[in-house]
């Protein structure tokens, strides 16, 4: 999948749950609107009021659908962004030269004086290891060219 399409995703599902947020947002407003009147009319501060049990039972209800909405959308979220740092680190690394090797078990880089084990299973790390071994002049040298 092309980086412009995901940016699409991520921002749409940003998007969805900064909606989820206001119109939580809103609902409480209205529940607490609605409690200090209720609140009023059975200390006595005021005679007659219209709220009706249900109308709190239904904030209360949406308050917590929009929660739910927003967290299964935080997760959607998550995961894609993990996915999304893994393949990016599988490329960096693959562009570099490091390979998974079984024995010792994870990825490796080669220069030409020695090997290092970057990360036995997780290619995040491992990416961020080799940039810092890359940052520090481990170079791989290129091999000579053949004389014909």
């Amino acid at each position: 999948m092309s980086t412009q399409k995901l940016r699409a995703i991520y921002k749409q599902l940003t998007d969805k749950i900064d909606i989820s947020k206001e119109k939580a947002l809103f609902e409480i407003k209205e529940l607490k609107t609605d409690l200090n009147e209720l609140q009023r009319h059975l200390s006595g501060r005021k005679k007659d009021t219209d709220i009706q049990p249900e109308d709190l039972m239904r904030s209360v209800y949406e308050i917590a659908q929009f929660l739910r909405d927003m967290r299964k959308r935080e997760e959607i979220l998550a995961e894609l962004e993990g996915v999304a740092a893994e393949t990016e680190a599988e490329e960096y690394l693959l562009s570099r030269g490091a390979k998974l090797l079984t024995r010792p078990a994870g990825w490796h880089f080669q220069t030409a004086k020695e090997r290092f084990l970057l990360h036995e299973t997780d290619m995040v790390q491992a990416a961020a290891e080799l940039r810092k071994l890359l940052a520090a002049g481990k170079r791989l040298k290129k091999p000579a060219k053949k004389k014909k």
